[in-house]
């Protein structure tokens, strides 16, 4: 969901030299790279092998291999090979493996507050506000300031429900819903077909449509608003299709787990969403 570029594959070898510290040509390293990426093939075949698990397997291999040393450095490594593709790569996967690498190694640690990284960091892990954890609210807050989709997804709808400030709001799911966040736009698109029918709103909800991303949409603003105290609420507008009655009866109302509705009609599956959300946040 992220707009930026995924990093690309494979790794750069220099990861290899936090435990390796016997290697004897430049043959090796490339061996170790291509190692590596066997590895984490696995892990897109169904094999659950995180970067740093991976990381770690090999670096068993190698400790076996009987060769006479010469110590690697992390910089005597080609420069393009070094430190920011690796912790993005990292960070993407698990948040947990980006906090034990940073702590690895001093470059790492030094790169770690690297735009292009934290743009790119998993935030599956990290509490939507974390109450009594001053670290992880200033790692969240540096996330957001990077333009992180998901991070501005979070201080949107804590900034809208919770602590009522509609504009501050308005702005970070704007900002998130730019770069691709459909969960950005779900959520933006109802709260502006409150304010007005039709236009920008009923665009964003199509939008989503098309995506296939209403169920986990809903599913995740779920998830969010349930960890807050809500304070700011949705009233609907009254649908404007004159012929609701017939397609209210013609067709089912969508259920939490449909990726999208069977409703024909722009309106009134916009306005279904509408109510979904109005009564979610109010609890019923």
């Amino acid at each position: 969901m992220l707009g930026s570029s995924k990093p690309s594959t494979p790794l750069p070898p220099f990861l290899f030299s936090l435990s390796i510290r016997k290697i004897r040509t430049r043959n090796q390293i490339k061996s170790f790279q291509e190692g590596y990426s066997k590895l984490m093939e696995k892990e897109n075949e169904g094999n659950k092998i995180s970067s740093f698990q991976g990381f770690l397997k090999l670096t068993k291999r190698v400790r076996k291999s009987k060769t006479n040393s010469f110590t690697t450095s992390i910089f005597s490594l080609p420069n393009e090979l070094l430190i920011t593709e690796v912790l993005a790569r990292v960070a993407a996967t698990s948040v947990c493996d980006f906090f034990n690498l940073i702590l690895s190694c001093k470059a790492f640690h030094q790169t770690a507050n690297d735009n292009y990284i934290l743009g790119h960091v998993s935030l599956d892990k990290v509490p939507v506000i974390p109450w009594r954890l001053p670290k992880q609210a200033f790692f969240l807050e540096k996330c957001k300031e990077t333009g992180h989709p998901e991070a501005l997804y979070r201080e949107g709808v804590v900034q809208y429900f919770s602590f009522a400030k509609e504009g501050e709001g308005l702005n970070c799911l704007n900002s998130a819903a730019k770069v691709g966040h459909v969960g950005a736009a779900y959520v933006l698109g109802v709260i502006l077909l409150c304010i007005e029918e039709g236009g920008e709103g009923r665009r964003l909800l199509n939008y989503v449509k098309s995506k296939k991303g209403i169920g986990e949409s809903r599913k995740k603003f779920k998830d969010v608003i349930n960890r807050l105290w809500l304070n700011n609420f949705l009233e609907p507008k009254p649908n404007a299709c004159p012929m609701q009655a017939q397609h209210r009866r013609k067709q089912r109302w969508p259920s939490d787990d449909d990726d999208d509705n069977d409703v024909s009609c722009e309106a009134c599956g916009c306005h279904l969403q509408v109510i979904f959300v109005c009564n979610l946040l109010r609890g019923s």
